[in-house]
């Protein structure tokens, strides 16, 4: 029985197992993507099955194994109860006894090699199906492995991306903030020249006023020094205030 389930899982799974285990050997949980664990994910679904369909098909040839063994058993047994009858039985009863001891030591050899065939069949399944397990587990590992090193990378990745983020958000403040010096920066080194310019304007001014105040003649309200200042600048006095002499001296000139 088993041997034709046997055949016809390996034809039915040959292909599967065969990429399966081409996958398995180059599957590296270390460096795997998560396409590439999705992949081994798909296929480790698929072997299990076969691992289950496997299983149970063990269970059943090691029932049938049981069952076939039991009964040859009994049979043995019931054989050797029917010899030590027809050796103690009379003349008259031990070839009636003899001939169902015949008959089923005929039975005995033809179960025979059903009983081994049925128990290699059972060993078989079973060694098929820890053939299987076998691979399942490793599968299994490889992908817990694989799986729990892609989370820490996404987590790692994942923190970097918040710890870049945070960085652009504390350059553009720090841009933001050097834009302010600057600007105050430049607001006091454009005070500064102005300042320097209202200087240079109003030391001009003190020059313009200082020059217009000596070029300008002397003035004063004080009648002495307004006189004393016109002698000064070479102007004659009034002519009523002149001596007749004086006067009467122009007149002959003219």
């Amino acid at each position: 029985m088993f041997t034709f389930l046997k055949h016809f899982f390996i034809q039915k799974t040959q292909d599967a197992q065969q990429g399966f285990v081409q996958l398995l050997v180059q599957f590296d949980p270390e460096t795997a993507s998560e396409a590439e664990i999705g992949e081994l994910d798909d296929a480790l679904t698929k072997l299990t099955q076969q691992m289950v369909a496997a299983k149970n098909a063990w269970e059943k040839e090691d029932r049938e194994a049981k069952e076939i063994q039991k009964n040859y058993d009994l049979r043995l047994s019931a054989a050797e109860r029917l010899q030590a009858r027809a050796e103690a039985a009379s003349p008259e009863e031990k070839p009636q006894v003899e001939a169902s001891l015949a008959a089923l030591l005929g039975e005995l050899e033809k179960m025979v090699p059903e009983v081994d065939r049925e128990l290699r069949e059972a060993e078989e399944a079973k060694g098929y199906y820890n053939e299987l397990a076998q691979a399942v587990k490793d599968a299994s590992e490889r992908l817990k492995t694989a799986r729990a090193r892609l989370s820490d990378a996404k987590r790692r990745m994942d923190a970097a991306q918040v710890r870049m983020e945070r960085a652009k958000e504390q350059e553009e403040r720090a841009k933001v903030v050097a834009g302010i010096k600057q600007q105050a920066s430049t607001i006091g080194t454009a005070f500064d020249a102005m300042s320097k310019k209202a200087a240079e304007l109003e030391a001009k001014t003190e020059v313009h006023n200082t020059k217009t105040q000596l070029l300008t003649p002397p003035k004063s309200e004080d009648p002495y020094l307004a006189q004393a200042l016109k002698e000064a600048a070479g102007e004659k006095p009034a002519a009523e205030q002149q001596s007749l002499s004086d006067r009467l001296a122009a007149l002959k000139k003219k």
